[in-house]
């Protein structure tokens, strides 16, 4: 394998999707397809993620044979990872800071982050008011009482189509 130059990798990942989403991810890039890097430029992104303590995905090491339980080749794991989920925002301005999400992100929690971390964030970044905001269409964040509250601070959201992470640049701040 290594002569026909063969390389140990990580295998990419794709969202699986249906036909109906795959419909509704072109008829969104159909609407923004003549956007301009200005428009771009003033896009707040934001997402939420959990991040592993002690897992040991994704991790590799090169061996020859016979070394399978070398000391220097094995990874110690637990049976349980500690995870914790984080949210936070990037714009073309930099990236926010990084919230601590108690538990699983619920609707009144996640207008607290938005009043505490997205506001403030958007604010210092875009004095003016002009940006727009985009938060991906988990129920709790597309969720009544949080349209509501978007609606009266006069936050513009952009349209997300969904099961598209690979849309969003702030997944490969979470990949880093």
């Amino acid at each position: 394998m290594k002569d026909l130059w063969f390389i140990c990798r990580r295998p990419a990942k794709n969202t699986l999707l249906t036909q109906a989403m795959m419909s509704k991810r072109l008829q969104w890039a159909k609407e923004h397809q003549n956007w301009t890097a200005e428009d771009w430029n003033k896009v707040c992104f934001s997402d939420e993620s959990s991040v592993q303590i002690l897992s040991d995905k994704a991790v590799f090491v090169r061996r020859r044979k016979g070394e399978k339980f070398k000391e220097d080749c094995i990874i110690k794991r637990v049976k349980h990872p500690f995870s914790i989920m984080v949210w936070s925002i990037i714009s073309s301005k930099g990236t926010g800071g990084l919230y601590i999400v108690e538990g699983t992100m619920r609707q009144d929690q996640y207008i607290q982050v938005l009043e505490t971390k997205m506001l403030p964030q958007v604010q210092e970044w875009f004095p003016n008011g002009e940006f727009t905001f985009m938060h991906d269409s988990a129920p709790c964040l597309k969720a009544k009482k949080v349209t509501r509250f978007l609606n009266a601070q006069k936050v513009k959201v952009l349209d997300w189509p969904g099961n598209s992470p690979d849309l969003n640049p702030i997944e490969n701040l979470w990949e880093l």
